[in-house]
Formats: C-alpha cells, structure tokens, sequence
C-alpha cells in the first residue's frame, strides 16, 4: 500500500478528530500497518506513539480518532469508507475502487507504452532520495591475462542491478571495473612470457605494438601458472619475475617525469607487452560483458561522440556505461601514489616494518597495510587508496561502494580506515556491500565454490553459453512456431536462458552462499528467471487476446484502457492491487540496502498472486464475456505487466514478447 500511503494520510489529517488530536500527515503516515488479518480491515493506525505525546492510553486515543469520520467535501472520491476502534488501533475499510483507481493510474501515468521498446522509459518507483547526489561504485573487477571465471558473476550482477536500483532513487552512479592490471604479478607473467615464447621479447624490442601476436586469455594464465610453477624449483626465477616489473615501473616513472628518454629499450618493450595483454582481456571481457548486456567504457573517454555525450549529458552517458578504470591509470596517468606515500609519511600514519612502510590501521596485533613493499614496488593496497582519492575528488562523489566478496571484509575496513587516517573523514561513508559465494554440486554430491571441467575452472562464457543453449533446445522440442522464426528464437533463448542465470544469483539475499543447479535455475514454474519472463509474456498475451475479442464484439480495442475499477471486486485483485502499490517501497530498500533480492522477492510476490488470481477466475476468465469486467481486468493485467517488466529490467535482464 506504499502510494496510498500518502494519500490516505492527508485524507485523515482532514477529519475533524485527527486535526483535533494535532496529528500532522507526516504523524498519521508514519504510523499506518496492514492489519495481521484481512477482516480486521484494509488498513491500522497504530495510537501508541499518539497516546504517549498526549498523556492518555492508547485505547482511549483510537476511540476518538473513530468517533470523528465525517471529513469536509471533496471532489476527490473518499479513499476511507469507515473507521473502527479495535483496542489500541484504528481500523480501516478502504473505498478499494477508487484505492485500484489510484493505483493503476499511477502505474500507467509512469510507464506510457505497451511495447517492450518503450519499457526502459518505465519509471513506476522512481525516487528523487540521490536527487543531486553522486555514488561511485566498484564492481565486477576481474584480474587481466585471466578469464572472467564463474566467481565474477556475482559481483557483476549484484553490482549492475545495484546501479540500476540507485539510478532508479535519482542517484547518478558512477560505476568502475576496478580492472586488475598491476603489481609484481605482471613481472612474472612478461618472464614467462619471453621465456617460453622468446618471439614476443623479438618483437617487443622492435617496437611492435602487438607483439602477443594472436594469443588468447587462456594462452596468458597458461603461462603465467606455468611460470609460477618453475618457480618452485628454481627460485631465482622469482628475482627474473621482479626485475621485469621493475623494469615496466622505471619506463613509467620515466615518462611520467618527462624523462622518456631514460626509459630503455626493456622498460618500453615490457609496456607493450604489458599494454597488448591488457588488451587482448578487454575483448575476452567485452564479449561476455555484453552476453550480460552490460556496457563497459575505456576511461578516460576519448572517443569523441561519447565524450560529447558525457560534457553535454552525463546523466545519460553514465546511465549507459559504467568505466574500465584499471589499477595502472593510478600509477601510469594519475600518480596519487606517490601522493598516497608521502602524504602517510608526512602525517606519521605511517611505519617502517622489514623494508616495507605500512599503516597498522588497526593495532599491530592485525596484518597491516602495505604501502610499499621490500622490494620498492607498491602494493595493492597502496593502489586501492590512491582510486578511492580519485573518484571522490575527480566524481565529486558522496560515498564509494565498493560489490566484493565477504572474504575481502578486512580489506575493505583496513581501506577506509587508512583513508581516514590520513585525514579523510568522507571515508566513513564508504560501504563494502559484500555477497556470499557461488557454489556447484561436484561429484561427490558436496556443494563447493568451485566446479571443474577436467582440471579446468569453468569459464563464465561457458556457462551463460550452456544457459542459451540449453533454452534453444526447449525451444526446438516445445516450441515449433517460435524455432522456425530463427531470429526470434536467437534473441528468446537468449534473454531466457542469461535471465535464468541472472535471477537465480539475485533472488536470494546477497549475503547468503547460492548454489548453482541448473534444472532450478532453467524450471519454467517456481521462483525462476524463466518463470518471471513467462508471466511477463503472458500478461501481454492477455491483452492480445483482449484486442482479439474487441474486435469480434466491437468493445473497442484500448477500451481496456477505461476499464472502471469498481468491477474488480475481489479480494484477490483487492491483494494484487496492493503489491503493485508496495513496489515502490520495495525499490527504495533495496536501493538503502544495495540488496537486489529485494526487488526480486516483490516480483516474485507479484507473480504468484497474479498466478493465482488467474486460477481463481478460470469460470469467469481474464477475457470473458462481461465486456467491462474484462476491460478492469486487463486494465490489472497491464499494470502488473509493466510492474514485472519494470522491476526485471532493474535486475538486469532483458525482456521478451513471446516465449
């Protein structure tokens, strides 16, 4: 009942009793509850806080708040019918018809269109909470020269519907793939690669801007492992590992200080080695990205239509895109580093410890953080620091949150205490909205983290590939009309099939461990992605089906669209009503709680009554023969559809016409 709340509130403060007790609009809405029972009334007035503030006990209160139901004339149709005393409470009857009225008048002012084109513009929810205000937020961030695994899908997902719900409250939200493409690591990864493919080091001296000719992802973390292994045996190859990355960090210290002619032939062929895997990653991540449906952009921008759009409207480019901002630009465009370091030495923050200078963030009894390490080069820590300095400074951002796992919990409280520390109090509104793990069955029946194909981690491409395809064959044995449209069939499989994958990780709360099993995950009934879609197509098959019947009958084929609400006189459409009018509250927690389960446990509330509804009136039907009962009906059906494309479109899954 969230948009009537409002405005059976002001009707209230009209009454004669309730201006009486001094009770304001904001005091009567803030105390409006649904009734633990349906016959109890449509809506309770909780007198507690009233009884107090006036002295009196709570029954007394009620009492009078009921005696005084005769409000002044109004052309607006009287919401409250009748008001009861029921010990410390008032209970309400609602006027449900002109309540229904409301209510899908306020669904179809925000969300004009029937075509799922027109569906992004949908906006019933929408909130001006962030109105003015910036959120940076940190999410997905896989490693480069690694492919994006199936671990990644949760920080994505809950990451991109996060931005989604925000963006929905009036917030803009920045959002950044923290891209992991710095460190020692690298160093390794350049060794191993000159030392088993001594071409690349050949062409990278040269001068060639590709010298990984066509390697792929999977040839980088091949290498790299390879290289990690030899080291176990020859530990000097640690030093090898070392010394290119040192190499890669003077070239960039070089041409950061203007000094490119002190940068060596080495250092340059290590930074187009360096450059071209990085590379290589982003086209591996923008091909699975864009299964997901999400938009990723190299920053900064340079393309100069896109940068036109984000000086002239960065609501919209931000809106469409989140930012490729890897941990480099930090080291190699921004050096807030260096700054970092000094600014921590400076202030005494921090310390000496074994060769490296670290900040014992909370008492040295706990691992501290490292700045820089023993063997000059910083660390992660140190680059995680510089970042958030970055986007609060550069997005004028009023808070940073950062979508990664529960296990990077000490990290992300280390962080934001250094960042405090060395005197930046904005810290304090910093959130790390951590998630459980993905878990999938292995063989001997356990659930773990991980599942392996023949050694092999599974890839996350692999298995938003099995998804589609596994729809593209139900589609092929259940759907013969729907295959032999096979372009049409291709955009079904694929929205069902990564929509399964998508609701599956968000219907349950972030926090909680999901597991992963594909007959659910694909189940057509239940409290599925699949299942949500269907009712969605299903919803507008009945206004199809509606329009067919108009034509025959000569109802008038958008007559629905003046369906007359007093028709829908039962309790369940009285149920399915009220869900709708919840939406919005459902939207604005999980956009204060970063919790997309939120929005999915609503739709998934929604569906089921809808479900019901329609098993219940199969006498009657949905479109029947009583021409202005089918026009409120299908009037309700297309509120409740655009309210589940609404809230699927949220979560990021992309919506279909026929299934």
């Amino acid at each position: 009942m969230d948009i009537l709340r409002a405005p059976i509130a002001q009707e209230l403060a009209r009454w004669p009793s309730f201006q009486n007790a001094g009770l304001t609009v904001a005091d009567i809405q803030a105390q409006l509850v649904r009734p633990p029972k349906r016959d109890m009334g449509d809506v309770a007035l909780g007198c507690f806080v009233f009884a107090k503030a006036a002295g009196l006990k709570p029954n007394e209160v009620a009492a009078k708040l009921a005696s005084g139901d005769q409000p002044p004339a109004s052309s607006a149709p009287r919401l409250i019918e009748s008001a009861t005393a029921a010990g410390p409470y008032v209970n309400f009857r609602l006027n449900r018809a002109a309540c229904m009225s409301m209510v899908l008048g306020a669904i179809e002012v925000s969300c004009p269109g029937e075509s799922i084109e027109a569906a992004p513009q949908w906006s019933f929810g929408a909130g001006e909470e962030g109105k003015g205000k910036t959120l940076v937020l940190d999410f997905s961030s896989p490693n480069i020269a690694k492919p994006l695994a199936v671990h990644h899908l949760r920080s994505t997902m809950i990451g991109y519907a996060v931005k989604k719900i925000r963006e929905s409250q009036g917030w803009r939200v920045v959002g950044i793939n923290h891209l992991g493409d710095w460190g020692t690591g690298f160093g390794k990864l350049i060794a191993g690669l000159k030392k088993y493919f001594p071409e690349v080091a050949v062409r990278a001296l040269a001068g060639d801007e590709r010298p990984l000719g066509d390697m792929t992802v999977q040839v980088l973390i091949e290498t790299y492992q390879r290289f990690n292994q030899e080291i176990r045996q020859h530990e000097d190859l640690e030093d090898a590992g070392k010394r290119e990355f040192a190499l890669l960090e003077r070239h960039i210290e070089a041409l950061m200080s203007d000094r490119a002619h002190e940068a060596g032939q080495e250092g340059k062929a290590n930074f187009l080695i360096w450059e071209h895997a990085r590379n290589i990653s982003l086209a591996e991540f923008e091909r699975v990205y864009a299964h997901l449906g999400i938009s990723f952009h190299l920053w900064p921008v340079v393309d100069l239509h896109r940068k036109r759009v984000l000086t002239e409207e960065p609501e919209r480019f931000f809106g469409e895109h989140a930012l490729y901002i890897g941990e480099s630009y930090y080291v190699t465009a921004e050096d807030l580093c260096r700054r970092i370091i000094a600014d921590a030495l400076e202030l005494k923050v921090a310390e000496e410890s074994e060769g490296a200078i670290v900040i014992y963030t909370h008492g040295k009894d706990k691992p501290p953080v490292i700045l820089v390490k023993n063997d000059g080069a910083t660390a992660y820590h140190t680059r995680d620091m510089a970042a958030a300095l970055y986007r609060h400074r550069h997005f004028q951002s009023e808070t940073l949150v950062y979508v990664v796992g529960g296990e990077q919990r000490l990290h992300f409280q280390q962080l934001f205490k250094g960042l405090e520390l060395l005197g930046h109090a904005w810290a304090r509104q910093c959130s790390h909205v951590d998630f459980g793990l993905l878990l999938f069955k292995q063989p001997d029946g356990k659930w773990a983290k991980a599942s392996t194909r023949a050694g092999r981690v599974v890839m996350l491409e692999d298995l938003l590939d099995e998804a589609v395809e596994a729809v593209r064959g139900i589609i092929r044995e259940k759907n013969e009309e729907l295959a032999r449209d096979a372009q049409q069939a291709e955009r079904v499989a694929h929205a069902v099939g990564i929509g399964a994958v998508v609701f599956n990780d968000l219907k349950n709360g972030r926090r909680n461990d999901i597991k992963f099993d594909w007959d659910e995950i694909l189940n057509f009934t239940g409290e599925t992605g699949p299942y949500m879609l269907m009712q969605f197509v299903r919803m507008g098959s009945v206004t199809e089906k509606f329009h067919e019947a108009a034509r025959q009958k000569a109802w008038g084929a958008h007559a629905w669209k003046l369906g007359d609400c007093a028709q829908l006189k039962r309790d369940d459409e009285w149920e399915l009503a009220l869900q709708l009018a919840n939406f919005p509250e459902a939207l604005r927690r999980a956009s204060a709680e970063y919790e997309p389960s939120i929005v999915a446990k609503a739709l998934i509330e929604i569906a089921a009554q809808t479900s019901s509804w329609w098993t219940n009136t199969k006498d009657t039907r949905i479109v029947g023969e009583d021409a202005e009962l089918s026009k409120a009906r299908v009037r309700l059906v297309n509120a409740v559809r655009k309210v589940l494309g609404r809230g699927l479109l949220l979560l990021g899954m992309t919506l279909v016409e026929r299934m």
